[in-house]
């Protein structure tokens, strides 16, 4: 049902219903033709649409929240730290999988434009559109970008990465692996970068060398994880551990294993990074260390809805030190 239709059955002008669902004050007509559109709006049911009423109001308390791959548990976590925090700002989150946007047109570029949505959270994956969202934010919007920074001088919200893979080498050195192995992220991104610092940190500290062959970069996918992992583990057969940068790719770790005839913990351990509530229930109980995921997404909130923070810039969430989650993918090697 459109304004047309209204106008239509009320023998108006598509510009004066207009004006009445908006409750324009300066409208001048009179009182039976008002009470025919009212009626008009009534019986057809119409109900106004919230982003045609945002290029008037400026605000149509929406928040934009893009993610790749939403069937990633990770960013679970991520949003329900932005629902809780944006519905106590009378605001509302809309999801859309950024790994299906056209880097061209979208519906999404459309509402940031024309101000469909009051702000854009953005979690990049390293694909064109991301990039074609942030300027577009940028322009419009409060944007505010999760983990990884773009070319677009805008405000980036970031995870104690570096300090989370060092702890998880540190874990795994204490148990007394030489050679570790890390199953990383996307090459390139800001936190696979401070991941990988972290993990070539603490294996320096304790003398060990992390080699450029022991590294392999994959997306947080199981399939990608297990095809991934498994190149590592017939590249290196004395490799006995393993640091994954996400928790899905070390499920596919911990398949690639099996495929190779290696016990988990006996033959290889593995820890990941980020805990999420799966990791419990596996064959194989992951060893994870949890991140401060609940409070990225509400504090991404808070900025996108403060109109005089989102600036380039960046905030760390470190509330807390990353939780080391101890489980049965890992114990000293056997071999």
């Amino acid at each position: 049902m459109t304004i047309s239709d209204i106008a239509k059955a009320a023998g108006v002008s598509p510009a004066v219903v207009s004006r009445v669902v908006n409750r324009d004050k300066t409208l001048r007509i009179g009182k039976e033709t008002r009470e025919r559109v009212e009626k008009a709006i009534d019986e057809l049911d119409y109900a106004p649409n919230a982003a045609a009423r945002s290029l008037r109001s400026a605000s149509s308390g929406l928040i934009a929240m893009v993610v790749h791959d939403v069937t990633n548990p990770v960013y679970g976590e991520i949003l329900r730290g932005a629902q809780q925090t944006a519905g106590t700002l009378g605001k509302a989150i809309i999801v859309s999988d950024g790994s299906h946007l056209d880097d061209r047109a979208s519906r999404l570029l459309e509402l940031i434009g024309g101000n469909g949505v009051d702000g854009l959270i953005l979690q990049a994956g390293g694909v064109n559109s991301d990039l074609v969202l942030a300027r577009a934010g940028r322009q419009s919007v409060p944007t505010v970008l999760l983990q990884a920074a773009l070319d677009t001088n805008t405000h980036l919200v970031s995870l104690p990465d570096e300090r989370a893979a060092a702890t998880a080498t540190d874990h795994l050195l204490s148990l007394g692996h030489r050679r570790i192995g890390c199953l990383a992220t996307g090459e390139g991104m800001t936190f696979t970068r401070n991941r990988e610092a972290g993990w070539r940190r603490a294996m320096r500290r304790a003398g060990r060398s992390a080699k450029a062959d022991d590294i392999v970069h994959g997306q947080p996918s199981i399939e990608d994880g297990r095809n991934c992992a498994g190149r590592l583990i017939d590249a290196h057969p004395d490799l006995t551990a393993l640091l994954c940068f996400n928790v899905v790719a070390a499920i596919g770790a911990l398949q690639a294993a099996q495929d190779k005839g290696l016990r988990v913990p006996d033959d290889l351990s593995i820890v990941a990074i980020h805990d999420i509530e799966l990791a419990d229930h596996l064959s194989v109980p992951l060893t994870t260390v949890a991140m401060p995921l609940f409070e990225m997404g509400a504090r991404a909130v808070e900025l996108v809805s403060d109109k005089s923070t989102v600036t380039g810039g960046v905030s760390v969430i470190d509330t807390r030190d990353p939780e080391l989650v101890v489980r049965a993918s890992t114990a000293a090697p056997s071999r």
